[in-house]
């Protein structure tokens, strides 16, 4: 006679969800820039900025604006800033290609524009 039992195994760790960010381009400078297009497979973007050396205190304006190189047109003011300051911003728009325009006065500015993928972690056995 056979006779089996419940089985004795640990239930499954439940896997976590993560984001893999792609490096999709950077750019400074001072005053204002369109970029080239990029493609984007996700259309999820994290943009990280920061301005300084202003020419006067409090004068300096920043405005980083998600345009699709498609129609031609702006899609969203992802930044808006005033005086020397930094900062992370995250965009969601669907998949296509896109162009930076940055519209800046009397400071200077960087940015690098990252896309991000959904990705899982699965746990160690």
């Amino acid at each position: 006679m056979l006779f089996l039992g419940p089985a004795c195994a640990a239930p499954p760790k439940p896997t976590q969800p993560a984001v893999i960010w792609q490096h999709a381009g950077s750019w400074s400078g001072r005053g204002d820039l369109e970029t080239e297009p990029f493609p984007a497979s996700s259309g999820y973007f994290r943009i990280t900025w920061e301005t300084s050396n202003e020419t006067k205190p409090g004068e300096g304006t920043f405005k980083v604006i998600l345009g699709s190189s498609i129609s031609g047109r702006p899609l969203q003011v992802v930044v808006d800033s005033k005086g020397a300051s930094h900062d992370i911003a995250y965009v969601s728009e669907d998949p296509r290609t896109f162009y930076i325009k940055v519209e800046s006065a009397h400071e200077n500015w960087k940015l690098t524009v990252d896309e991000g993928f959904p990705a899982t972690i699965e746990p160690k056995p």
